[in-house]
């Protein structure tokens, strides 16, 4: 009879193709700092000129990654950053509009120039670029380098909005109305007057200036 095969057992080395997808999944989970590290070595050594030029592509792709990683991760802090202070501004120009929608009453036409100022300041809040650094109008400063960038972007939030319009779309808002939006922790959000009052008659003195 013909000889059987024995079994291979639990403690038999695993094939080779086996290794190679473990090698695979371990080399994918890396760290892209990990594969630069290694390929970096690699190249220190003496090798063929094929295997040089293919390592020396991949290590530029790897950085190439690495710099989109690094890029992502800022803007997703800055943007983080931005939300918070146009949220914070976004709920302070309303507030500071139901004000003066109550005192049009009594000075319509002073209430009607703050509150077209008002409500430029929102648009501007609203639709911010947020890929863009953006320019706080409370606490930014009132530099003329600051005030003429805050001015031109105004401009061109206009020109966007009308855009927009045109082709019957509805320009991205970029300012959060989230209630649940957690400002707590934030230094910027703990300064300023003690109450809400307080604060909207002051921010109001210093928008509409």
């Amino acid at each position: 009879p013909a000889a059987r095969r024995p079994k291979p057992s639990a403690s038999a080395p695993a094939p080779a193709a086996d290794r190679k997808r473990k090698r695979g999944a371990v080399f994918k989970t890396a760290t892209l700092k990990n594969q630069i590290r290694s390929t970096e070595r690699l190249l220190r050594k003496d090798l063929p000129h094929d295997m040089r030029v293919a390592q020396e592509k991949k290590l530029e792709e790897l950085k190439r990654q690495q710099e989109k990683q690094t890029q992502e991760a800022m803007q997703r802090t800055i943007q983080l950053r931005d939300r918070k202070i146009k949220f914070f501004e976004r709920r302070k120009i309303e507030r500071m509009i139901r004000r003066l929608d109550k005192q049009q009453r009594l000075n319509a036409d002073e209430a009607s120039n703050k509150l077209a100022t008002l409500r430029e300041d929102l648009e501007y809040v609203r639709f911010f670029p947020k890929k863009e650094k953006y320019f706080p109008l409370f606490t930014g400063g009132n530099t003329p380098d600051v005030v003429e960038k805050r001015n031109t972007w105004r401009k061109q939030i206009k020109e966007n909005l009308i855009a927009a319009a045109a082709n019957g779309k509805d320009l991205e808002e970029t300012a959060s109305d989230d209630d649940t939006l957690d400002v707590s922790e934030d230094d910027f959000f703990m300064s300023g007057s003690s109450s809400d009052e307080e604060a909207d008659d002051e921010l109001t003195d210093k928008s509409t200036k």
